[in-house]
Order: structure tokens, then sequence, then C-alpha cells
């Protein structure tokens, strides 16, 4: 009975001592023997990158010290999660900070991104008192868009907003905090997270 080449390339493994490791590619001459034998062999594509390498391709995370197993579970995991994991392009976050603050990230395709905005004051300005937050983008139609939310500082409040936008590619998500109503530089906490969705 013929042995198909995956059965070929365990054995050759098991006689190279590769019992728990990578199962390499049947050689040229062991192709051949094969074919003068009546067992000609297809040509196949190279084999996958064997690990424990270093590192998972996508997060890095280390494989060393790791049956291959394990580690290609690992590798699978990554591979999987990759595409589907949010990854924070863009933060900023301060506690009672009394400047002006900006972030922006550049939208590197025409998709859904998230804006999440946290604001808050303590109460202690003076009346009128305010900070503005501007969210600036250009949406999928090319169109410059802007959004803005204020905290009043005058009044201990909280001010918590998330937005998606569809955002052309090759343009910036800008959010950025400015003074209002005569405050110049009354204390006010923000955190703020631009991300770009799978």
């Amino acid at each position: 009975m013929a042995l198909s080449l995956a059965e070929l390339q365990k054995a050759q493994a098991e006689v190279d001592g590769f019992q728990y490791g990578p199962a390499p590619a049947l050689n040229p001459a062991n192709r051949s023997t094969q074919a003068a034998l009546g067992n000609p062999q297809a040509v196949t594509s190279p084999p996958s990158v064997y690990y424990p390498s270093n590192e998972t391709p996508n997060f890095r995370l280390s494989t060393e010290d790791m049956s291959s197993q394990l580690a290609n579970n690992f590798v699978a995991i990554d591979t999987l999660i990759a595409g589907s994991v949010l990854v924070i392009q863009s933060r900023m976050q301060y506690v009672n900070t009394t400047a002006p603050q900006t972030i922006s990230l550049s939208a590197t395709a025409t998709q859904m991104y998230a804006v999440s905005l946290f604001t808050q004051a303590a109460g202690t300005a003076a009346g009128g008192h305010a900070v503005s937050t501007t969210i600036s983008y250009t949406s999928a139609l090319g169109v410059p868009e802007t959004i803005s939310v204020s905290t009043p500082l005058d009044s201990a409040n909280v001010v918590m907003e998330t937005y998606p936008l569809m955002v052309l590619g090759g343009t910036t998500i800008t959010l950025s905090t400015a003074y209002a109503g005569g405050a110049t530089n009354d204390p006010y906490t923000i955190s703020a997270r631009l991300v770009q969705m799978p």
C-alpha cells in the first residue's frame, strides 16, 4: 500500500528526531525514489512557520519554552483575535488639568472609528466658566464635520459621550479642548480614546 505524502513526512520527521517538532517537507530525493517505486507524490506548498519561534505574529506573545502544540495554539488564537480586538490608537488622560489638551489620529482607511470622552468638573470655577471639547473629522462623503461638547466648570458634574464616526481614509480625527465663558485656568479632568473599529 502506497504511503501518502503526510505519512512519509511524519516517518521522515521521526527518523530525523523531530517527534515533537516540525514535520519537514519531503526532500526531492525521496520524492524521486517514491515516483520510481510507482508512488508519485504531488508537489506541496512549503510547511507553515514552525512555532515555537520567538513570538506570535500579531500580538508578539512569547512562545519560548513552550511545546510546539501549545505554541501553535497560541499562534492560532493570536491570528483569530488579531482582526477582532479593538486597539486604542490615541488617548489622553489628565486629572485636574488647567490647560487645553489635544489628541489626533490619522484614519488609515475609510471605516468606522469610535471616540469616547469623559470630562469632569469639581464645580469650583466662577459662574459661566466652561470647557468646550471639539471633535473634528471628515466623513466618508468627504464632508468636514464637527461635534462640540460643553462641560460647565461652575458646578460639579460629569459628561460621558461615545461617538461612532464613519471617517474618510487619509484624513485626521482631532479631539481638542478650549476654555469658554471667561475661564482661563480652572481645573478639569478629561479622559478620551480614539479607536479604529474592526
